[in-house]
């Protein structure tokens, strides 16, 4: 009768609280028991788990070896393992890269070593299936990227590794000083440079500016940048303004004066091409851009060269060039110009403002690359309300196919260069001039 009022108990505490009292009954423990033990198991594993990582992270000889003895499936420890047995057994360290692929199917790294040895085995079907597999596991990823740019290279396949090596310049910026210049010669070579550059120029690339840059200091021949620019032209990348300058500066140098003519020209703004002269933005109405045929300022601390408003201006603005104090042989505002043969004078308007310097600035016209003026107009100093001043000065014949025009500080020892104050000037004009 007892057991029966206990059994009637229980029964009734099941009904109030259900649940509660279920540990009574085998079933149930049972159940509990499992749990437990997969929690134990889980536990173990997350502490295996973490050890084996410690193991990685302390480094040292054997790392890989201390993390598989916690985690014997370790993909990270597996890859390591690959590596420090490729040198000495290529089909061991093929096993451990298979190893850590099957128990991390989407890491491209390791991808990219198993096509790496299948390559050097003579595999090509399978090493070029592991790098296909490699590119798509890890599309951001720079050395995996590069691994497989480089297999491609190896094949001769010169579009499909550029397609590659596109993604490591555009994410791995730090190593375009280092992959520049084998891409030069790409460039440089007829044979590779469409395959090279031609496809990939029909889509956005944002090294592209950078690398036209490098080619337009660094290449043998010009030629090479006329036919990366005709690629660039038919596809979405514009020129800009640094590879440009860098462009225009190589022609120049190179003495094609026409050709960096014709180019600058057609980068100009169209409501620019109505202020071309003899001498471009004489007015100082618009910001100096350093390319090509307009104004060229070389920087230097001691010097401030801009355009800026003031009184007495014709338009908006004017050439403002304020000296600091410091010793500065100043030479550093100069326009190229392509005057024919002839007579010519320059015209235009000063005003010094405490400018104080020995013997003053002056503006000077040279054919280019030769240190013997043409003509100096007078050296200004002082301060001065606006005035005109002009220069009249003859182009040879020969030898003088481009001229400079250039601002300068006049003076013979080192102290006559140094000045301070400002100097401005507007409504500068160079003319064809009338012997009567």
């Amino acid at each position: 009768m007892a057991f029966q009022r206990f059994a009637d108990r229980s029964t009734e505490v099941d009904r109030v609280f259900p649940g509660q009292m279920s540990i009574t009954r085998p079933g149930s423990f049972f159940k509990l028991l499992a749990l437990a033990l997969g929690a134990s198991v889980l536990v173990w594993r997350i502490v295996a788990v973490n050890l084996s990582g410690f193991h990685l992270q302390a480094g040292g000889v054997d790392a890989a070896t201390g993390a598989l003895a916690w985690d014997k499936s370790s993909p990270e420890a597996l890859y390591q393992k690959g590596l420090e047995a490729l040198a000495a057994d290529q089909g061991r360290s093929l096993s451990y890269f298979n190893a850590a692929v099957s128990n991390n199917p989407a890491d491209g790294l390791t991808y990219a070593a198993i096509g790496e040895i299948l390559e050097a085995q003579g595999n090509s079907r399978g090493a070029e299936l592991a790098m296909r597999a490699a590119a798509g596991m890890a599309p951001q990823r720079v050395n995996v990227q590069y691994q497989v740019a480089s297999f491609w290279m190896r094949r001769g396949d010169i579009a499909q590794a550029m397609k590659h090596l596109d993604v490591v310049l555009t994410f791995g910026t730090s190593l375009r000083a280092e992959l520049f210049p084998d891409l030069l010669k790409l460039a440089e070579n007829p044979a590779t440079r469409e395959a090279a550059f031609s496809s990939l120029l029909q889509q956005p690339t944002v090294w592209w500016p950078d690398f036209f840059a490098y080619a337009a200091n660094n290449a043998t021949d010009v030629e090479t940048l006329r036919a990366l620019s005709a690629m660039r032209a038919t596809g979405p990348n514009l020129m800009s303004p640094t590879g440009l300058r860098a462009y225009l500066q190589r022609l120049q140098h190179d003495r094609l004066w026409f050709d960096a003519y014709i180019t600058w020209l057609n980068s100009l703004r169209r409501d620019r091409l109505n202020a071309i002269g003899n001498l471009f933005n004489g007015d100082f109405e618009e910001e100096i851009s350093n390319t090509g045929f307009d104004w060229i300022v070389t920087p230097t601390s001691q010097v401030v060269v801009e355009t800026a408003s003031t009184y007495g201006t014709t338009g908006s603005k004017a050439l403002r060039v304020l000296f600091r104090g410091p010793r500065v042989q100043f030479q550093h505002l100069r326009q190229h110009l392509l005057l024919d043969p002839g007579n010519y004078i320059l015209r235009g308007r000063v005003r010094p403002e405490n400018l104080e310097a020995t013997e003053g600035v002056r503006w000077s016209i040279y054919c280019h690359s030769q240190t013997e003026a043409l003509a100096r107009s007078e050296t200004i100093r002082g301060t001065d309300p606006w005035s005109h001043f002009s220069m009249s000065f003859e182009v040879p014949a020969k030898d003088c196919a481009a001229q400079t025009v250039r601002l300068e500080l006049a003076g013979r020892s080192p102290l006559d260069f140094e000045a301070k104050g400002t100097v401005w000037f507007d409504d500068m004009s160079i003319s064809r001039r009338r012997l009567d």
